[in-house]
């Protein structure tokens, strides 16, 4: 019997359970430890990649400069979200025009953000995965 197929136009349909169950079948690992939301636009991301033919994407530019010691450009523009499993948790940050949205509440650095989930000393940037 074949596995069920999931189309783009049934993603909202899931509920945590099936978008756990989807995210592995997808991505062959565990689902991250993020809200419903986010685990559905990564489900929808995967069909779009698979849909239009796209086997394996490709890694960006400025990805594969990291691992050769280039510095990559932190230019964060307002409205990207920065998102970090921490400790089987899913935080999701926010840049806004003058600094960062965590919470509901408003920060100036990310350093802060990263201090207040770990309850230690961190580099914000290196936390979230960014050039330091």
């Amino acid at each position: 019997m074949a596995k069920p197929r999931l189309d783009l136009g049934s993603v909202d349909d899931l509920n945590l359970a099936g978008a756990k169950e989807w995210w592995v079948r997808l991505y062959r690992e565990p689902a991250p430890s993020l809200s419903l939301q986010l685990l559905k636009f990564g489900i929808a991301y995967r069909i779009q990649i698979r849909a239009a033919g796209i086997s394996e994407p490709k890694m960006p530019r400025r990805q594969r400069d990291r691992g050769r010691g280039k510095p990559i450009p932190r230019n964060l523009a307002p409205g990207t979200r920065l998102v970090r499993d921490w400790h089987g948790v899913g935080h999701v940050v926010t840049v806004v025009d003058n600094g960062f949205e965590y919470e509901g509440r408003h920060w100036s650095s990310l350093t802060a953000i990263a201090r207040a989930i770990t309850g230690g000393k961190w580099s914000g940037p290196r936390f979230f995965g960014l050039p330091a």
